[in-house]
């Protein structure tokens, strides 16, 4: 079995069961032995398929999907699941192709933000996303520059929080912009023609949404 088809076997266990399968359970999903299957899951962690927790084989994040509790809750069709961050929950509706709930607090720690996404439309789109690092320092520490992605309900209160947490002011997005970005980050992420995107296919991505090309770049050798 390829990576990439343990991917999509993954995704679709989660998003029907909300959490991670266990090693028995994994087993049975691949079809083969608790070894050869651990195994396919290191190898889809040393693509970025997946974060494993350290030390171990359990999932700690399947993308947009957590798999421990995070500050983002998202919901659809009376189901629910965590997300890693603010890109990550509408990356949720996104792979799901589906209207969402996000349930969050402003800047993760002030007040509640409770709003939907419908039909690819906001319900709050005078919010902002934050990202206070750049893509060329996203697989640093994927702990770090994922969970600090964050939704504020305006430009002072990322200034503040920045200042507050001693975190860089990055790039900030209006709502619709980041329905865009996760829509066509996401889109393909529960397909079984998922693959993880090449430099090009990214940075095509940027362009298209003419983000800032002196944030929105890429290391050398990105995989």
């Amino acid at each position: 079995m390829k990576p990439e088809r343990l991917h999509y076997l993954l995704t679709r266990y989660v998003i029907a069961h909300g959490h991670a399968p266990d090693s028995a359970q994994l087993s049975e999903l691949c079809g083969c032995t608790h070894r050869k299957a651990e195994g396919l899951l290191r190898r889809m962690a040393e693509m970025h398929g997946v974060i494993l927790e350290p030390g171990s084989v359990r999932i700690w994040s399947l993308h947009p999907f957590a798999l421990m509790p995070t500050a983002f809750w998202v919901s659809a069709g009376g189901r629910g699941w965590w997300a890693n961050c603010a890109w990550c929950s509408l990356g949720i509706g996104a792979a799901l192709r589906a209207d969402i709930a996000v349930s969050t607090r402003d800047g993760a720690e002030g007040e509640p933000l409770v709003f939907d996404v419908r039909g690819g439309e906001p319900t709050r789109p005078e919010l902002l996303m934050h990202f206070p690092y750049p893509p060329a320092r996203w697989w640093d520490n994927p702990y770090c520059p994922c969970g600090n992605i964050l939704f504020f309900t305006g430009e002072s209160k990322v200034e503040e929080w920045c200042a507050r947490h001693g975190r860089p002011k990055g790039a900030l997005l209006d709502m619709r912009k980041a329905i865009w970005l996760a829509e066509r980050w996401f889109g393909d992420y529960a397909s079984p023609e998922w693959r993880r995107k090449t430099p090009e296919q990214a940075l095509a991505i940027f362009e298209e949404l003419e983000l800032d090309p002196e944030f929105w770049t890429l290391p050398d050798g990105f995989r």
